[in-house]
């Protein structure tokens, strides 16, 4: 008879290798599966705080006009002290100095530095070093009065009514953007130059896969902001200012909603 006090001993078994790699087999399939998705949810995240950052100057501008009988605050950034923000991200002692940003007419109504820079904005490339910027948002040249004796600007606005100085100077606010998240590649002051023919890339928004996936913000004067995807294949290819592109629609959009004729 068997001893009862006896214990059978056991030892655990461990894994076979196919079971190993049918396991490994399985995670590479759930994270193949996953990044996508949190690829999307990180853009998704990142366009929400540029979004965000806009509506945010967007109120500190509609304040300014409010607070100045419903003068613009002013975008023609050449030898002007009451420009709506100061400073040339292509300047290596500019492109970083917060202080520039704090002489403009907006600051004083919305002090955060965060909201003039999109969080994916990787900075200028300035001689062959990538810079990191302060500024990653700029306004329609059209807003904002200046010396009428100064001309059209761009060159193709001769036909077109050269700025807005007032609110009511504004036909269609809820159709006329006011700012917008310009590309690294272009960026330099806060002076966004649109061709009001939509012929000419003189400036150019945020265009790039890691910029919102190929699209870009803009806010309103009536105060509302959009999200504005590039759906023209043309605008890909945009590296550089003053590409000329006749017939592209995503610029003839954002002309229409800069200006308008005389």
């Amino acid at each position: 008879m068997a001893n009862m006090n006896s214990r059978q001993t056991f030892r655990p078994r461990g894994f076979t290798l196919i079971e190993l790699l049918t396991v490994v087999a399985t995670i590479a399939i759930l994270a193949a599966l996953l990044l996508p998705v949190l690829g999307k949810a990180k853009i998704k995240a990142q366009r929400t705080a540029c979004l965000s950052n806009l509506r945010q100057l967007g109120l500190a501008w509609a304040i300014y006009k409010d607070d100045n009988s419903g003068f613009l605050a002013e975008s023609y950034p050449a030898n002007n002290p009451e420009v709506w923000v100061q400073g040339n991200m292509t300047k290596a002692d500019e492109a970083g100095n917060a202080d520039l940003i704090r002489q403009g007419k907006l600051f004083p109504y919305n002090r955060s530095l965060a909201i003039y820079h999109c969080p994916t904005d990787e900075g200028v490339a300035i001689g062959d070093q990538v810079v990191s910027t302060v500024r990653s948002y700029s306004m329609n040249c059209f807003m904002g009065a200046r010396d009428p004796n100064v001309g059209p600007i761009p060159p193709t606005a001769a036909g077109y009514v050269p700025f807005y100085a007032k609110d009511t100077d504004l036909p269609s606010p809820s159709h006329q953007w006011v700012l917008l998240d310009e590309d690294e590649r272009s960026i330099d002051d806060g002076f966004f130059l649109t061709d009001p023919t939509g012929k000419i890339w003189f400036d150019f928004p945020a265009t790039s896969a890691h910029r919102h996936n190929f699209s870009y913000v803009l806010s309103f004067a009536d105060g509302h902001s959009e999200i504005w995807r590039q759906t023209d294949t043309r605008s890909l290819q945009v590296s550089m200012n003053k590409t000329e592109q006749p017939g592209n629609v995503d610029l003839e959009r954002l002309a229409r909603a800069t200006t308008t004729r005389k």
